[in-house]
């Protein structure tokens, strides 16, 4: 369109154009021929000439001794030549002495200058000896014939004729891309409207797009604080309570062992609605293991008979020869327990649960999977939810059922381990969860080895405590006091290479999210001032953990009990039993 666009503006009046350039072709050819002609003519004498003289020197001996018979012989040569039409030689005196003519008249009777006609060439040369003229020669030869100059010219002809036909071809073509031109032009302009027209339709479709997402964010946004702040208001109720209760003087012993025990399960669970909440935004910090997916889930079905009740029956069918998976068993296990209890409420006149395992296609990068799926045959989830299912705090059991965040921890989970979930569902027919979990690199999942009743023994020591909260720190540090260990603390990461530089620590026990020097680099830090010292981390939420995987470390996720912070510390002083004292 561009190019058709240059040409149109560069020659606006093209037809009066080639109209021009078609007579000046006709007029080059014209000269063309006549050239060529005169060339032609004015060679054809040349090489005339040029015979002629041959024929003068070759008969100058005969001329001179009057020999006609030689003269005839050379004259007669000629004859081999179709194109020499006469050829003479003829005395001092200018009569002939010998010669021939394949027409009658062709060969002049007495020498004179020659007159070319239409089809004949002729030259008259003297004939020479020792710079006496004693005679001539006379050569008349014919031209190309009409019918081949004809051709050759016909041919240039044919030639001219198609280059006058292109170019008046061209001014017609130009003609009809002209008005092409203003057809385009016409439709380009209405294609620009209706393009300005289409983007106005985008950017208002697009900001409505924002818009309807921003609703959907504050909408899920909305819904989520509302659930969190439901929940951990009932559970803030029974810890503020019983904790009101147990401030009263004069309870009874047996009360205030209610109401504690009421405080530690509220809190239990709300350590579990954290975790929830963590595994569905994929931000709990996991410890991962190498297991044998079958192994854990035959270790299970005591649990789940429990959990479920009698009457649903807990089924199994495991596939022999599975890759071993890396996860974290605890989470592993609650994801399986939040799908059965889900399965157990679709089933409320009892049912089969069954846990079925096999390989799995491969994942988006390539890496085996295998799959566990939990069914039942309950009254299955409607279309219209089914699309929700994985929404945090969506539910459709009655009030005080549930939370609605169990198949989010699921799914956390399972997108946390580099897998997938999938939910299929028939009303009436029952629900199948699918987890999907990639395969270990690590090999097979390693023998359980019990812990030697030597190292479960409780160990004390000396802790470097590290905590910048004042109430989490003075806390942690009742705690380590309580079981026996003897505890310095420090509020930074400075301040704990400054008293670790002291020595005398059999451990360290710092918080991971910290100003300035976070727990990972405290440790970092501390190997080369207390080589092979243990560092136990803790947190309750942390993108650094998540990040460096745990960097290999042991962690206490708060909240934690007193039971646990003793089990892991016990198991870090092991090592160091010849340098820490024990009850």
């Amino acid at each position: 369109m561009r190019q058709v666009t240059r040409f149109a503006d560069r020659w606006p009046n093209v037809p009066i154009a080639a109209g021009v350039m078609a007579l000046l072709l006709l007029a080059i050819g014209l000269g063309v021929v006549f050239q060529n002609e005169s060339a032609y003519r004015e060679q054809k004498h040349r090489e005339t000439t040029i015979q002629a003289d041959i024929l003068a020197a070759s008969v100058t001996a005969a001329l001179d001794f009057g020999d006609v018979t030689t003269a005839r012989e050379a004259v007669d040569a000629l004859r081999v030549n179709p194109q020499i039409d006469a050829a003479g030689v003829y005395d001092r005196e200018g009569v002939l002495f010998a010669g021939y003519d394949r027409r009658p008249g062709a060969l002049p009777r007495a020498a004179s200058t020659p007159r070319s006609g239409a089809n004949i060439v002729a030259a008259l040369v003297p004939v020479m000896r020792g710079g006496e003229r004693i005679g001539s020669v006379y050569l008349g030869a014919m031209r190309e014939p009409v019918s081949r100059r004809l051709t050759r010219y016909g041919f240039i002809g044919l030639l001219i004729a198609m280059a006058v036909l292109v170019v008046l071809i061209l001014g017609i073509s130009q003609t009809a891309l002209r008005r092409a031109k203003r057809e385009l032009e016409a439709r380009a302009e209405a294609l620009s409207g209706a393009y300005a027209e289409l983007q106005v339709q985008v950017e208002e479709r697009a900001h409505a797009e924002d818009q309807l997402r921003q609703a959907q964010k504050m909408q899920a946004l909305g819904q989520l604080t509302g659930g969190i702040a439901h929940d951990f208001n009932n559970l803030l109720t029974v810890i503020q309570g019983s904790a009101d209760i147990l401030r009263r003087p004069g309870i009874a012993e047996a009360k205030r062992i209610r109401f504690a025990e009421a405080i530690v399960q509220t809190a239990g669970r709300a350590a579990a609605l954290t975790a929830q909440l963590l595994a569905f935004a994929r931000r709990q910090p996991l410890q991962p293991e190498v297991i044998d997916l079958n192994v854990h889930i035959r270790g299970m079905t005591d649990l789940l008979d429990r959990t479920l009740g009698e009457r649903v029956e807990v089924r199994t069918d495991l596939a022999e020869g599975l890759c071993a998976i890396e996860v974290d068993p605890a989470q592993l296990e609650s994801a399986i327990l939040n799908i059965a209890v889900n399965a157990r409420d679709a089933m409320p006149e009892g049912g089969a649960l069954t846990l079925h395992t096999g390989e799995a296609p491969a994942l988006a990068d390539g890496r085996n999977a295998i799959f566990v799926a939990v069914s039942d045959n309950g009254s299955g989830i409607e279309e219209k939810v089914l699309g929700r299912v994985f929404e945090p705090f969506f539910t459709t059991k009655s009030v005080g059922k549930g939370t609605g965040l169990g198949l989010s921890q699921v799914y956390g989970f399972a997108a946390q381990t580099g897998g997938d979930v999938q939910v299929e569902s028939v009303v009436g027919e029952g629900t199948t969860v699918t987890l999907i979990l990639p395969c270990s690199e690590r090999g097979e999942a390693p023998a359980a080895r019990p812990e030697p009743e030597a190292l479960r023994r409780h160990r004390t020591g000396r802790i470097l405590l590290v905590d910048d909260n004042e109430e989490v720190g003075a806390f942690a540090e009742t705690l380590l006091v309580e079981l026996g260990h003897s505890v310095k603390r420090a509020r930074t990461g400075p301040e704990a290479l400054e008293l670790a530089r002291a020595g005398g620590f059999d451990a360290v026990f710092t918080d991971v999210v910290m100003p300035g020097m976070s727990g990972i680099e405290l440790a970092e830090a501390l190997a080369p001032v207390l080589p092979g010292i243990p560092v136990v981390l803790t947190t309750g939420y942390s993108d650094e953990l998540s990040r460096a995987g745990g960097v290999g470390r042991p962690v206490v996720f708060k909240p934690y009990r007193l039971e646990t912070l003793a089990g892991v510390l016990d198991q870090v002083l092991a090592p160091r039993e010849g340098g820490a004292s024990s009850r």
